[in-house]
């Protein structure tokens, strides 16, 4: 599939390359990653070389995972990166330090969620997160994910383990108010 942008009322969704190794490499370097993302550690420059030259374009061309680089507008610095795995049905994200607090995530989950319910069959999507990662879990409570518990999360660590984790669902044509049932 070739890649294709989203934009939202703020923000553009486009993809990762090259000028954006550093910010990428800075950004998931900070001591949250190590603890609540199954990137590797500690992360490196090349690491990041590897996501924007391989992973993201791999990912398009066979379908498998669609990755955008979050932004403010286009050609303005990296805010952070979501991908959507097609196979699984698993929605991933993140933000550099720097520009959380201000709700993006939440703007670019439910444009995310509307472009894979459009252009494919899929009837869910899946969310999981490392079990104490509140800032994620937030964003999928406010984006109108269901809770389904506590269990090994689909998403193995670093080390290729399955760790316990929040997990929730949206379906299509849920509305996107916050359900009840969430743990915090």
């Amino acid at each position: 599939m070739d890649p294709f942008s989203i934009r939202t009322v703020r923000l553009v969704l486009d993809q990762p390359g090259h000028p954006d190794v550093d910010d990428i490499a800075a950004f998931c370097g900070e001591p949250l990653f190590e603890r609540y993302m199954s990137t590797p550690w500690p992360y490196e420059r090349h690491h990041a070389e590897s996501f924007v030259g391989e992973f993201v374009p791999q990912g398009w061309a066979t379908g498998d995972e669609w990755t955008w680089a979050i932004r403010d507008s286009p050609g303005e610095p990296l805010l952070g990166v979501i991908g959507m795995r097609l196979r699984s049905g698993m929605i991933g994200f993140w933000l550099g330090a720097p520009h959380r607090g201000r709700r993006i995530m939440s703007e670019v989950v439910d444009a995310v969620a509307d472009e894979v319910f459009a252009r494919t069959e899929r009837a869910e999507i899946l969310w999981e997160c490392v079990l104490g990662n509140v800032a994620s879990m937030r964003v999928a409570e406010r984006c109108g994910f269901s809770f389904t518990g506590a269990a090994p999360g689909l998403v193995l660590d670093r080390h290729g383990r399955a760790v316990i984790s929040w997990t929730a669902t949206l379906r299509r044509g849920d509305d996107r108010d916050p359900k009840p049932g969430w743990p915090i």
